[in-house]
């Protein structure tokens, strides 16, 4: 987690990236509570690529620092474009004759994807520019997702997480409660 130490040094790199950009002690208190959570080195980084890229003319906001966080972190495990995550699928029909087996998949999205779509549905269709979009646009939007579940502050998380709950069944909330231990525990266990 950052520390007021580390949020500091990297408001002093972008006030010397950008001359005219004048923050105040109230920045560095925003930017702290924007960024507090995000491990300082990755932090350090996504502000260096910030400001060294091209054409850029102003500091980048805290969204700006965070959204760079999500783009290095799925750098950082080779996550696949929607175009070689649909080649993956391509390559598993041909090299598994259809039939599902135990395929690998480069990154568990690919494969939440691949679910999503259905397997024996694809294997069947006789419309792959149609299977295509439908999976292109299936894995976008579970990549887009859980980046934007990733990088969420951890008070927002916890807002939506508490508020959702109240909106549901208490089945669904048992549900919801069981789910989240699994997901947990996996982490844990990695």
């Amino acid at each position: 987690m950052a520390t007021p130490t580390d949020i500091a040094w990297i408001v002093s790199v972008m006030s010397a990236a950008y001359p005219t950009w004048n923050p105040t002690e109230l920045t560095n208190e925003v930017y702290f509570q924007s960024l507090h959570d995000l491990d300082p080195e990755e932090l350090k980084m996504a502000t260096m690529h910030c400001i060294n890229e091209p054409g850029r003319k102003f500091a980048p906001s805290v969204g700006e620092i965070r959204g760079t966080v999500a783009e290095l972190r799925a750098m950082t495990v080779n996550l696949p474009s929607a175009y070689e995550a649909w080649q993956e699928v391509i390559t598993q029909l041909r090299d598994n004759g259809g039939d599902f087996g135990k395929p690998v998949w480069s990154h568990p999205l690919v494969e939440r994807a691949m679910k999503s779509i259905g397997w024996r549905e694809l294997r069947l269709s006789e419309n792959q520019t149609a299977d295509r979009s439908r999976f292109i646009q299936c894995y976008e939007q579970l990549v887009d997702r859980v980046s934007r579940e990733d990088i969420m502050l951890p008070e927002v998380r916890g807002y939506v997480e508490v508020n959702g709950a109240r909106l549901l069944a208490p089945a669904d909330q048992m549900k919801l409660l069981t789910d989240k231990l699994s997901v947990n525990r996996e982490k844990a266990n990695r």
